[in-house]
């Protein structure tokens, strides 16, 4: 598999961007960040990404909003959304609408290097 993909981290938590971009970035993924949902949808008009791990629970717009805002405007875009919550209902629309998948916090980052081992694998 190529990994010359780029993928987009949402979470309002600098941590959990930090340890994305560090690893991702270590297993020859390109990243670009936000911590919010207005600076996902900037960097959605003007940067193609591979794949987008987002944050349900953010201040301002929550992650479902953000995802509906996505999935008007680029359809097929891939997106994993992030949770510490298990029993949400924002993650249960979340897959109605049309989610490729979700990880837990705190998430093992094997387990999501497998995760988009198996999104992008060409």
């Amino acid at each position: 598999m190529s990994k010359n993909k780029t993928i987009l981290i949402v979470d309002d938590d600098k941590s959990v961007i930090s340890i994305f971009d560090f690893v991702l970035k270590g297993t020859g993924y390109q990243t670009i960040t936000a911590q919010n949902g207005l600076e996902c949808l900037d960097i959605l008009q003007s940067k193609a990404v591979d794949l987008i791990f987002l944050d349900v629970k953010m201040p301002g717009m929550t992650g479902i909003d953000i995802f509906k805002e996505i999935q008007k405007k680029h359809p097929s875009q891939l997106v994993v959304l992030m949770t510490g919550y298990s029993e949400d209902e924002l993650v249960k629309e979340a897959f109605t609408l049309g989610a490729y998948g979700i990880i837990y916090k705190p998430f093992d980052m094997e387990e999501v290097l497998s995760v988009i081992d198996k999104i992008l694998q060409d």
